[in-house]
Parts: C-alpha cells; sequence; structure tokens
C-alpha cells in the first residue's frame, strides 16, 4: 500500500496512526469542497439580485453552509491531527506576514 503520508513533521507530532480511517477523511474532504462550493454559489446568487427576499434567503443558506465547513473542519482535525497541526502552522505563518 502506498504511503502517501510524508513525514515533513520531525517534532513527534506526525502519527499517521492517528487517521482513524482514510476513507472518512477523503469523504469529510470532499464534503468539505462541497459546502464551500455552495457558499460560493449562494454569493454568486446574492450578488445577481436585486430581490431583498431572495438575498435574505439566500444570505441565511449561505450562513448555514459556512457553520457546516466549520463542523467538516473540526471532523478533519479529530479525523487527522497531524494536518490540524500543519493547518495551524499556516494560519500562524499567514497571521505574522499580516503583520498581527
Amino acid at each position: 500500500m502506498f504511503n502517501y503520508f510524508f513525514n515533513g513533521m520531525n517534532n513527534g507530532t506526525f502519527n499517521p496512526e492517528s487517521v482513524v480511517d482514510f476513507d472518512t477523511l477523503q469523504n469529510a474532504r470532499r464534503d468539505l469542497i462541497g459546502e464551500i462550493g455552495a457558499v460560493i454559489q449562494y454569493d454568486d446568487h446574492l450578488h445577481k439580485t436585486n430581490v431583498e427576499l431572495a438575498k435574505e434567503t439566500w444570505i441565511h443558506i449561505r450562513n448555514e453552509e459556512l457553520v457546516h465547513v466549520g463542523e467538516l473542519l473540526g471532523l478533519l482535525c479529530y479525523l487527522a491531527p497531524y494536518q490540524k497541526a500543519l493547518i495551524e502552522k499556516g494560519l500562524k505563518e499567514f497571521e505574522e506576514r499580516r503583520g498581527t
């Protein structure tokens, strides 16, 4: 079996055994892509209408999709904790670049 987990983390936090289930992890990633796609779709709809009720409806639905994004990110961090560490590293690098 191909081991796609590269050990780019030498501080002991990398643990491929901590991945609960590869198929579940991949499905959660695909679901995340779908939710982000839905957010983009509802934002597009929002910016192409002047109907206030439609805007209110799409804002409500878009916001629900963003909650789903958060839930799926939590699931991904649970399924693959080493990836959580990498994501946090990226967030920290962004904040440093931003100067905060």
